[in-house]
């Protein structure tokens, strides 16, 4: 796996697929007491919430995939 370190400002989106084509996101993020990746944070976790949470999302993103391999 490849490593790589976020500045405190920044947070990212880890999507693991298993072979059973089941999605797991993980929001990563620097706990700052200083708030500067709070915004970044809070997007990721939105995000993240709709991809697991939100069917209509879910199918939209597989339709834009779907899209995409056209």
């Amino acid at each position: 796996m490849s490593q790589f370190k976020l500045k405190p400002n920044q947070a990212a989106l880890i999507l693991d697929v298993s072979p059973e084509s089941e999605v797991t996101v993980e929001a990563v993020f620097h706990k700052n007491t200083d708030g500067s990746g709070d915004l970044a944070a809070a997007i990721c976790t939105a995000i993240g919430q709709k991809l697991t949470e939100d069917e209509n999302f879910q199918a939209e993103v597989m339709g834009a995939l779907d899209d995409g391999a056209e």
